[in-house]
């Protein structure tokens, strides 16, 4: 018996949605097309894998059991890929980095001068969106490697916790002055506050900090433009809540970072790539200048 690969993978996907439709809308394929290669697999193994329901599919004995085999298999794939990716040339061609909107002015300049200084030979896109985007670019193989906030549970997608971010207070530093050491949360939260917009992960914990002592979250502004946002701090018309890596209070760009406290509210950020492409060694370098990055920042 010959397992295709691409069929396990569908099978992975599949078992992830629950839906050959949401599988066939994640993978960007047609959903005959998946729905065939689920067929091939078990006429391959000689069991059935999924009970078809009004609702969707669910998991049958056999593939409760094939699914840990392969998850092992991918992580088996990757970490082949990665081994050779590390023989040869300098690392060299297109690579594209997908970075969360609150990550870019702190990561993105130090980025892009750490690939041009260590790796000249790369050609190096930056994408940037909120989190939902990062996981998608990375999972459609938009991007080969990104950063996302803990929270995501796609098993397609390789994680190494790489940092913490502490939310902050946010605004133009020439209007908060001095900078106290922290504020309390309830205090920022009477600040004319632009946010993001639900479900945003980071939104999310906000209000989940703001209902744990009682206070609501009413911003004067929801968007879903970080730049808008962005734009008004510095007109000094409005603060936001956004997460911060590295010591703080500090300022960037004119932007000071003062942490929450009572409660003080953080996250992990991990670094990410997707079991179901080729590690290039363009890749295997951006992996080693995040990490680096990153730890210096912590």
């Amino acid at each position: 018996m010959a397992l295709n690969l691409d069929h396990l993978h569908a099978f992975l996907v599949v078992s992830e949605e629950g839906s050959i439709n949401r599988a066939a809308a994640r993978l960007l394929r047609a959903q005959t097309a998946i729905g065939r290669q689920i067929r091939l697999l078990e006429e391959a193994m000689g069991v059935v894998l999924f009970e078809r329901t009004a609702s969707g599919v669910t998991l049958m004995q056999a593939g409760g059991e094939l699914i840990e085999f392969a998850r092992r298999i991918f992580q088996n794939v990757a970490d082949a890929e990665a081994a050779m990716a590390r023989v040869g040339a300098d690392p060299s061609g297109d690579l594209v980095v997908a970075v969360p909107n609150a990550l870019v002015e702190q990561l993105g300049p130090v980025l892009f001068a750490a690939i041009r200084d260590q790796y000249p030979l790369i050609r190096l896109t930056v994408l940037e969106g909120d989190s939902h985007s990062v996981q998608q670019w990375i999972n459609d193989g938009t991007a080969q490697i990104g950063l996302l906030p803990e929270g995501q549970n796609d098993t397609s997608l390789q994680t190494v916790e790489c940092g913490r971010q502490i939310l902050c207070l946010c605004g133009a530093a020439e209007a908060l002055g001095t900078l106290p050491e922290t504020i309390a949360l309830k205090q920022a939260l009477a600040y004319p506050l632009a946010l993001t917009l639900r479900p945003n992960r980071m939104r999310q914990m906000i209000d989940h900090a703001a209902a744990s002592i009682g206070s609501e979250v009413r911003p004067v502004l929801n968007t879903n433009s970080a730049h808008l946002i962005t734009m008004l701090m510095h007109q000094n018309k409005v603060y936001s809540i956004r997460p911060y890596l590295g010591a703080a209070p500090a300022v960037i760009n004119g932007i000071a970072y003062i942490p929450l406290a009572s409660p003080q509210v953080s996250r992990s950020i991990n670094i990410v790539w997707s079991t179901a492409y080729p590690v290039t060694r363009a890749t295997e370098a951006a992996r080693a200048v995040l990490c680096e990055l990153m730890a210096k920042m912590t």
